[in-house]
């Protein structure tokens, strides 16, 4: 089932478009990953995602409840860890969550499962002003998780935490996902985050969703593979016409000397004798093997460095 449904969504700000028609669905029990250079579109994407500003045009649905339309039905489904957690210093890590569950009329029992979930059992009844970064990340993260959301949203989750804390982190929303099956949509600009904790990632930059791609390479390999291909600078724009209506080519780029074409698993073949019979003259054609930071370079960067 689809948690979160973000269709044709834009945003200006004065007379500059900030996003740009962004679509894209999250399922249930699955990690989302966000993924792109600073001033991308992703913040902006997640004030829209929480209610806090709205879409020029398109439409944002959470279960089912158009955000714009039934924003407080929509937003009880809603967890969310934007930038630092916002907590009362001069009151315990419990006394936070008590004050939240109060609000939300949940029993102290939920709260209790929390924290054991986010491993702060030993801490919880300390000052929150005595906790570390990644302790803090820890009591926004049981926080959002209060009343049990169907999605959770988390900006930037493990900025200004060390390797110890990363990995504490990643595996407790994983456990989230996994036993609450619950949505989870993660932004950020790190690759090894994205690598690791999500099973799909929308790549954005300028405010337009690039491509959304698994990140399981087993599978990546079994359906598609990128061909690099080198053309004569008199065939290239007959080559960028070729390449659109040939119905095995998913996607195509062209970058300075050569075009990046992705197509179904085993197309080069059928790509360089589509591109014969056609008069094309093929300088080189060569498969190329991409982990997630050579994918990222090919979508948001234009070019692999």
């Amino acid at each position: 089932m689809k948690v979160l449904e973000v269709t044709d969504v834009r945003k200006k700000l004065g007379k500059r478009e900030i996003i740009k028609g962004i679509n894209f669905s999250v399922e249930e029990g699955e990690i989302f990953g966000f993924l792109g250079p600073n001033g991308a579109g992703k913040t902006t994407t997640i004030r829209m995602l929480v209610g806090l500003i709205k879409p020029n045009s398109g439409s944002i649905k959470i279960k089912g409840q158009d955000l714009l339309n039934e924003k407080e039905k929509a937003l009880a489904n809603v967890g969310a860890v934007v930038e630092n957690p916002e907590l009362y210093k001069y009151l315990s890590g419990r006394e936070n969550l008590m004050q939240i569950a109060r609000i939300r009329k949940v029993q102290k029992k939920e709260i209790d499962e929390l924290i054991e979930l986010v491993g702060l059992k030993d801490r919880i009844d300390d000052k929150v002003k005595k906790y570390s970064l990644g302790m803090k990340q820890r009591l926004g993260l049981a926080a959002s998780l209060i009343s049990n959301p169907s999605l959770l949203i988390l900006d930037e989750p493990t900025n200004g935490l060390d390797p110890s804390g990363i990995l504490d982190f990643r595996e407790i929303v994983r456990k989230a996902a996994r036993e609450r099956n619950m949505a989870v949509f993660i932004s950020s600009h790190i690759l090894s985050e994205v690598q690791e904790l999500c099973d799909r990632v929308a790549f954005i930059n300028k405010g337009e969703i690039k491509t959304v791609e698994r990140m399981d390479e087993e599978e990546e390999k079994i359906s598609t593979e990128t061909l690099a291909l080198v053309v004569k600078d008199i065939d290239k724009e007959k080559v960028s016409k070729i390449l659109k209506e040939l119905k095995f080519v998913k996607s195509f780029y062209k970058d300075k000397e050569e075009f990046n074409v992705v197509t179904e698993k085993n197309g080069s073949s059928e790509l360089v004798k589509a591109l014969v019979k056609l008069d094309v003259d093929v300088v080189e054609i060569y498969k190329k093997h991409k982990g997630l930071e050579q994918r990222y370079m090919e979508l948001v960067e234009g070019g692999v460095r």
